[in-house]
């Protein structure tokens, strides 16, 4: 599988992980500075492994709860972002919807970053997603620095 799947626990932690990553290497000439997430609902009939592998990249994360799937594209801006998820709804016959949000446009940090993700898909699907309303990350380690 290309892309690598983790539990909704871990967004929070993973959105600020790759942004802290952007902010380090922000002068490295070839790093990447974008970050997208995408939103995509992938009914329990189809087959999901098929679009992980003709779409996603092993630097890509998937966050599933039930049939709905975030998945943060590092490296991607919004226009890459929003090609990727065209293909994606496009190969499940869905209509397509722009829900992309990306960093630093749409916020500074991860609470801000699925803040406005939830808004859109709630605007756009009536959906509201648990992983997206739990706004405390995991803390374990910082007390160690």
């Amino acid at each position: 599988m290309a892309a690598k799947i983790f539990s909704p626990v871990d967004i929070l932690s993973i959105i600020d992980l790759e942004i802290a990553l952007i902010k380090r290497y922000k002068n490295v000439k070839d790093y990447a500075k974008n970050l997208s997430l995408i939103y995509f609902s992938l009914p329990d009939s189809k087959e999901y492994d098929e679009i992980f592998e003709k779409f996603l990249r092993q630097t890509d994360v998937v966050i599933r709860e039930n049939e709905h799937y975030i998945v943060v594209l590092h490296g991607t801006n919004e226009k890459g972002a929003i090609e990727l998820l065209s293909g994606i709804q496009e190969f499940l016959n869905a209509e397509p919807i722009d829900l992309v949000v990306a960093y630093p446009r749409d916020g500074k940090d991860a609470k801000e970053l699925t803040t406005k993700l939830q808004d859109e898909i709630k605007d756009n699907y009536g959906v509201l997603l648990e992983m997206l309303s739990n706004q405390e990350k995991f803390e374990a380690f910082e007390s160690m620095i």
